[in-house]
């Protein structure tokens, strides 16, 4: 017998119990005589035990209010119970960032969340004792403090935020929000003498809680008042996830820019904001972010941002600007990269005296199917946004897959949204000693020109989860190894022939019969990853070759460990090292038919697609 609530059947249910009236509703006890509207309420909750759905026993007369109250309450009761049969089925296993008792809890099962350092709680004392920041010390009923926040910094004397804010508000026609205000204070904390404290911001909050609108005002605040305050034509660089995100922010701004006779451009990937004086606001795509003379970067939706984007774009072209920011902002995502996520745990566990962290979410361990959780996780607070929560909630209990959360885990997707939860798993201790230290790794990094045709070339993949292409390029009497990832061996072809080499390509013994290659003028390896790695482990004592700091490949060389063994050092990590063999293939390829390069070049190219 079908348990779903709908049709014909609730009619001939309802003209049943319809004969009991008037009754009293079994939740607050007044009398429904029909006057009013009123349900064929369940005594045991559908969401709970879908096999009483058409037990006449278990119907019960509902005042349409009450029935409508207790719904989300069946919703939670529901959830409560499914997470104590998986909490059961899984015996004692402890949970980390939300409990191990809710269906579809992200990450339950991936280590523990990192420990935040002292001093980063919600302190009203320390915020009285601050003269800008002292009106931020009792919280409005519309709002809620952040979960993590950096305290004051030392050597700030002041905040230029409330100039901002109200020049802002005057752009915009209305009041920002309180969160929205403390975020421009804190972020605007300057020095005796006037250079602003944070270099980098890193601010995080759940979904629709306006941080475009910030965005939006700090940016033609800095525009309007930056030349005169810290003496410098501003050019602002605004990236994302995509760039119609980015777009959205700037396009609200448009038509007040063009009342002051600022010039704006509007084509897709060229969008612009120019001053007379000649301060931009400039709208580029993740790859489009070096060669400026950045005074405030700006990354939007940062959760799905390039490493590169930042650390080889942004980042160096905000050297030497007078107080430079780069301000990063996002809400969770289960599918994060190692971009934001990186930043926040390590602005979590230690102090560089440079970043400003600003994060609202639901604490740690907090039972996700309560509302006082739901709040917690959400700067502004307003009766619609409990209404539109509780309602997401409701489906993704259910199992229905919210398009916002672009995840296939509803409450996976809910949990990072709504609560904003990051994945923040403490790195784990991995046996075995690493190939080059991180640090060692950074120092051989180097920008290489890759713009020659290749002279060798060597593709390996990792057991379906994607493929390397390594190319060499000569460069004096020295060779390049760019290595870029692929999502298979045809995307990893295609850039083959793109490259122009027309030689003969290595390739991974067991793709030789892949149909992709077939026309490729190609040999095999058979080398193992154990050989692979002792060959880089030489070329690396050799102190011959560099990198240019990329992703991919060194990504793969960094989760790289190894023990002593009988027969010389022995490969005990297990993660992927396509990057790795294909690299050192292609190198191996490139010596042999030149013995007399002195230096050899390993950049590690595009990141993995």
């Amino acid at each position: 017998m079908t348990s779903e609530w709908s049709g014909r059947r609730v009619t001939q249910a309802r003209a049943l119990v319809a004969t009991w009236l008037p009754a009293p509703c079994a939740r607050c006890g007044v009398t429904v005589d029909g006057s009013k509207e009123w349900v064929v309420g369940h005594k045991v909750a559908r969401s709970l035990r879908p096999d009483l759905t058409w037990v006449i026993s278990n119907w019960q007369v509902e005042c349409r209010p009450c029935s409508d109250a207790s719904s989300m309450a069946a919703v939670i009761d529901k959830a409560r119970a499914e997470g104590a049969a998986s909490s059961h089925a899984a015996g004692s296993r402890e949970a980390s960032g939300l409990p191990s008792s809710l269906p579809g809890a992200p990450g339950a099962a991936q280590g523990v969340l990192v420990e935040a350092r002292d001093g980063l709680s919600w302190q009203p004392e320390t915020m009285r004792a601050c003269a800008w920041l002292a009106e931020f010390a009792a919280v409005p009923d519309d709002a809620n403090p952040p979960l993590w926040m950096s305290p004051p910094h030392p050597e700030a004397v002041d905040s230029y935020g409330a100039a901002a804010v109200a020049w802002i508000e005057k752009v915009e026609r209305k009041s920002l929000r309180w969160w929205q205000r403390l975020a421009i204070v804190r972020q605007l904390e300057h020095r005796a003498d006037g250079s602003l404290c944070w270099p980098i911001v890193l601010e995080s909050a759940s979904r629709r809680s306006g941080k475009s609108v910030r965005i939006r005002g700090v940016a033609l605040w800095r525009m309007a008042t930056g030349p005169t305050l810290f003496g410098e034509k501003q050019e602002i660089v605004h990236t994302g996830s995509d760039i119609a995100v980015c777009r959205k922010a700037q396009k609200e701004a448009w038509r007040w820019c063009l009342a002051q006779d600022w010039t704006v451009t509007k084509g897709n990937g060229k969008e612009a904001i120019e001053t007379p004086e000649g301060d931009g606001w400039y709208v580029r795509a993740q790859d489009a972010t070096y060669g400026w003379d950045t005074t405030l970067g700006l990354v939007d939706e940062a959760w799905d941002v390039k490493p590169s984007t930042i650390d080889d774009g942004l980042e160096p072209s905000l050297l030497e600007r007078s107080s430079p920011q780069l301000h990063m902002t996002s809400t969770a995502h289960r599918r994060a990269r190692s971009t934001m996520r990186s930043r926040i745990i390590d602005a979590l566990t230690r102090d560089d005296g440079e970043t400003l962290i600003l994060i609202w979410a639901a604490p740690p361990g907090a039972d996700v199917s309560q509302p006082e959780v739901w709040r917690a996780a959400s700067p502004h607070w307003t009766p619609a946004r409990l209404k539109m929560i509780a309602a997401k909630y409701e489906k993704a209990v259910a199992g229905e897959v919210d398009p916002e959360a672009d995840d296939p885990n509803p409450m996976a997707g809910f949990c990072a949204q709504y609560l904003n939860q990051w994945p923040l798993r403490a790195r784990p201790v991995v046996r075995g000693e690493e190939l080059v230290s991180a640090e060692d790794w950074s120092a051989l990094a180097v920008l290489p020109d890759v713009e020659a045709v290749p002279v060798a070339a060597a593709i390996e993949s990792w057991f379906g989860r994607g493929t390397s292409l390594a190319l060499v390029y000569r460069e004096g009497d020295r060779v390049v190894v760019s290595v870029s990832g692929h999502p298979d061996m045809a995307g990893a072809v295609e850039a083959l022939k793109a490259s122009g080499f027309r030689g003969r390509t290595t390739i991974g013994k067991s793709l030789m019969g892949d149909p992709a290659v077939r026309k490729v003028n190609r040999q095999a390896s058979a080398q193992r990853t154990a050989g692979a790695v002792g060959d880089l482990a030489r070329f690396l004592a050799e102190g011959a070759f560099h990198h240019d700091g990329g992703e991919h490949l060194g990504t793969q060389i960094l989760e790289v460990r190894t023990q002593p063994g009988p027969d010389g050092a022995r490969v005990v990590s297990s993660s992927r090292a396509d990057a790795v063999k294909a690299a050192v293939w292609a190198l191996t390829s490139a010596r042999s038919g030149h013995r007399r390069l002195t230096e050899i070049v390993l950049p590690t190219g595009v990141a993995a697609s």
